[in-house]
Formats: structure tokens, C-alpha cells, sequence
């Protein structure tokens, strides 16, 4: 009865203007004033932004302050006949967040106290689309741009990703003049002592010496999951860029030099190679141009639903694609929880799973997955019913002259697999074919990664396994 009573009381208030009450505690149902944090100040000076809705008191300090270990609360006005788990006069460490806690007979508040040096950091640069590569050391942006992608450099739209409170001039989203080298384009971000200023570098590429396909005409159009791989690539290797399949087909020499082909397919299940072939008109046009790449020791990583290229480049048998698949277009899938879903490994002496990041808690397993992400689930694996374990590895190599004891599986499928160059040969040159539902590149949720930083490893790796680099 009380609870409901209290919840009547707190309608009122709200109804009122009152929106600072909490149900944390009921106690006797005392209910006479709020619990409102009106005024926060450290150090005379630094007066902290009070954000009701998240209960955030954030205090800014200089870029250079290093004294967060010990800081006087000088001012505190809360609410009329409220208390505070602080009072004026306090030294607080506030290295790390603090809570303060305020109470005002049976109701109570906490709110959290965060002090932020001002930071004028920029993580990500996109020119129409294109990640640039950042140096925090010389603040550069270098940005590789295709020659044949139509950009128009002297009138490009750019984005930026950068530290929370930082304003950048020009505005991120705005277009500007990218064209002239002797004038280089530079973008100022500020947060109140903090200002650094980048200068964007562009090199234009005639040949690139790794590409990201895909049918899309630029980065932009690609699905979510697609261009957060296509970034990655673009702005970790150097000299790469995101071509189109009519590009490829198109364009004579623009292969010349490249060793690296990555193309990531998020869409519908194909289940057949028929259904990948009438699915990909525009990769299957580009064909006889990725033949004679492959056949010249040019190497592929293919990811979820872009595995059956390896049938249609000769790799494997037409026959013997995934039969085991699902998944669709959209994003959206289970999010994880505090044990997010692992990838087994059968060889982890195999040069694609070095340097990553492990669990200590279980260390045998490869995590790519972090709590809140949010992963799309879709797959492209092979199972046959009542074949398990070393039966299953026979049986996969019988079906796709592949090697899938060297990558990854569960007990009765195998949804990630190797398979050997034009000359016959594992190793550089080769395929790598990425059908695990796991080895996911976009979230739609927000999460704090942890682990999800092995994706970029694990493909870097394969970079380096397959061009011999």
C-alpha cells in the first residue's frame, strides 16, 4: 500500500515540476521536498553541469590539470532541508567517478560525479565516406582515395568522430575543398583549453594493393556491416580502397598491383551456388577479371555470405558450397550478456589467431564479441547430419579439397575454412573463408570493447598470412 501511495505522491510531482524524486528508498514515506543538486564546485572554480536526466555532474578541468587525486568541494546548494553524502570543505579523489548521494526524509538521489580533463581528440575521419588513417603524433588525416571513385575532391562532405565535449571547425558534415595539395585541408577541434588542429592528407591511388569489394558504388551505399569491415580495411592498410564489382570489371589494370581482396556479404542466405550466382550478377560480371587476379597469386578473404566466390573462382567444388546457412539483411540480432558467445579453434599455432586478445577465464576459445553488442547472426557453414569430429574434417575435405581443422568449427560443423591458391598450395595466395556468424564487424548497440578488437586483428593477420608481408 505504501508503494503504491508513494508512486501516487511522485505522479504529483513530477505533474508538478518535482522530476528530481526517487523511489531508491521509501523508509516511513516521509515525502517532504526533493532531492535536486542546484550548485557542484571544485576548487573555487570549476563549476560542474548538471544533467538531471542521467544524474551526471561533470566538471571540466584544464587539459593539464594532474591534481584529480585531491580536489575541494568549495560550493554544494542541494534542495531546501535535503542532506548530502558531501559537504563544503571536502577533499575528494576524483581520479575515478564519485557518487554523491543526496536524501530528503524518505526520499534519495545519487548522482555521479565525473571530472574530465577538456580533450580535443579526433578518433574518426570520413571523406565521403572513406576512412582517413589518424597520427596523433604530427596530426595528420591521411585519406587514400581511388582514383576512378568520382569523388569530387574540390567539393567533398567529410565527418568526424572525435572526443565527447570537442566542437571541430568546419562542422563535421559539411563539405570543403580537399583538391589542392599546396593548400591542405585543416580541421580544428576545441573543448575549452584543449585545441589541436589536423591536417588531411589525400594520396590518390591508381592501383590499389588491397581492395574491399562490394556492389555498392561507394562506401557510403554499403549495408552497416559491410562498410564498418570496408572502413577498417580502408584506414589500416595502407594503399587500399573500397572498389566496386563494376569497377573490377571495368577497368583495365586496375588489379595490377593488388594482393588482397576482402569481400564481406551481408544479405540474404544463399544455399545454393546457383542462388549466389543470380544473387551477385554484378561480382559474377567481374569474374573472368578476379580469375586472372587469383591465377597470378592474388589472395581472398571471403566473410559470411561472400564465401561462395570461392566456388565460382574454381577453389572449390560448385557442388560442395555451405548447406548449412541463415540470416538476412538487417542487423539487430541477440545481444550479448555478461558471457558473450565464443569461437572454438582446433590449431591455434595457425598464424590467423596470434596476438589476440584472450579470456583468462577461457583462454581456448577466441572472443570477437563484447557484453551489449549486438551481433546479426547470420552464418554460412556446413553440417551433415550424424558426422561429427574428425569424420566431419573428412568429410569437409572430401566435399571441398579445403582445410577446416586448421580454423574453426563446433563439434558437428565447421563454419570457417582454408583453401589452397591457383597452384594447388595452402598458404600465400590463397582463400580464407570467414562463414562464422561471430566474426561480426557492426553493432547497433552500444558496448565497451574488449574484445572486439580481435576482428581487425585476426583479418590483419590473415593480410599478412596470405600476401606473405
Amino acid at each position: 500500500m505504501k508503494t503504491k501511495i508513494f508512486n501516487i505522491i511522485c505522479a504529483l510531482m513530477v505533474a508538478c515540476g518535482f522530476a528530481a524524486c526517487s523511489d531508491d528508498r521509501t523508509g516511513s514515506l516521509s515525502v517532504d521536498g526533493d532531492c535536486l543538486v542546484q550548485k557542484f564546485v571544485l576548487n573555487d572554480k570549476y563549476e560542474g553541469t548538471i544533467d538531471m536526466a542521467t544524474k551526471l555532474i561533470k566538471v571540466k578541468v584544464p587539459v593539464d590539470f594532474m591534481d584529480k587525486n585531491d580536489m575541494v568541494v568549495t560550493s554544494l546548494i542541494v534542495s531546501p532541508g535535503a542532506t548530502s553524502s558531501m559537504k563544503q570543505g571536502d577533499h575528494i579523489n576524483v581520479e575515478a567517478d564519485q557518487t554523491l548521494r543526496i536524501t530528503n526524509g524518505d526520499l534519495m538521489m545519487e548522482y555521479r560525479i565525473a571530472v574530465r580533463n577538456d580533450e580535443a581528440k579526433l578518433y574518426n575521419f570520413y571523406l565521403s565516406g572513406i576512412k582517413g588513417a589518424v597520427n596523433e603524433d604530427d596530426k595528420t588525416i591521411t585519406v587514400y582515395v581511388l582514383g576512378i571513385s568520382g569523388i569530387d575532391l574540390s567539393n567533398a562532405s567529410f565527418t568526424v568522430d572525435n572526443s565527447e565535449d570537442a566542437v571541430s571547425f568546419p562542422a563535421s558534415g559539411s563539405t570543403a575543398d580537399f583538391s589542392d595539395p599546396e593548400n591542405p585541408f585543416q580541421l580544428t577541434l576545441n573543448d575549452g583549453t584543449a585545441t589541436n588542429t589536423y591536417t588531411v592528407k589525400i594520396v590518390l591511388i591508381d592501383k590499389p594493393v588491397a581492395i574491399f569489394a562490394g556492389n555498392a558504388a561507394n562506401v557510403d551505399d554499403l549495408k552497416d556491416e559491410e562498410k564498418a569491415a570496408a572502413k577498417w580495411l580502408t584506414s589500416n592498410i595502407q594503399g587500399s580502397a573500397y572498389v566496386s564489382w563494376e569497377q573490377i570489371a571495368n577497368f583495365d589494370g586496375l588489379l595490377d598491383e593488388c594482393k588482397f581482396i576482402f569481400f564481406h556479404r551481408q544479405t540474404g542466405a544463399y544455399t545454393s551456388f546457383s542462388g549466389f550466382e543470380g544473387g551477385e550478377k554484378s561480382a559474377m560480371e567481374a569474374l573472368p577479371k578476379l580469375k586472372e587476379y587469383w591465377k597470378k597469386g592474388g589472395a581472398f578473404v571471403l566473410q559470411r555470405m561472400g564465401v561462395n566466390l570461392a566456388a565460382a573462382l574454381g577453389a572449390m567444388p560448385q557442388d560442395g558450397c555451405p548447406n548449412n546457412c541463415w540470416g538476412g539483411n538487417g542487423e539487430g540480432g541477440p545481444q550479448m550478456g555478461d558471457d558473450p558467445w565464443t569461437l572454438p579453434v582446433f590449431d591455434k599455432s595457425h598464424a590467423l589467431w596470434q596476438g589476440l586478445v584472450v579470456n583468462p577465464a577461457n583462454p581456448e576459445a577466441i572472443y570477437t564479441l563484447d557484453k551489449d553488442y549486438t551481433i546479426c547472426n547470420s552464418a554460412s557453414q556446413y553440417h551433415w547430419d550424424g558426422v561429427s569430429d574428425d569424420a566431419l574434417y573428412q568429410k569437409f575435405d572430401e566435399v571441398t579439397g579445403g582445410k577446416a581443422r586448421r580454423l574453426t568449427g563446433h563439434g558437428n560443423e565447421i563454419s570457417s575454412w582454408e583453401l589452397k591458391n591457383y597452384n594447388g598450395e595452402f598458404g600465400k595466395g590463397g582463400i580464407i573463408c570467414f562463414g562464422a556468424g561471430l566474426l561480426d564487424w557492426y553493432s547497433p548497440t552500444d558496448y565497451t570493447s574488449v574484445y572486439h578488437e580481435n576482428m581487425g586483428k585476426i583479418l590483419m593477420n590473415a593480410y599478412h598470412y596470405l600476401t606473405g608481408e
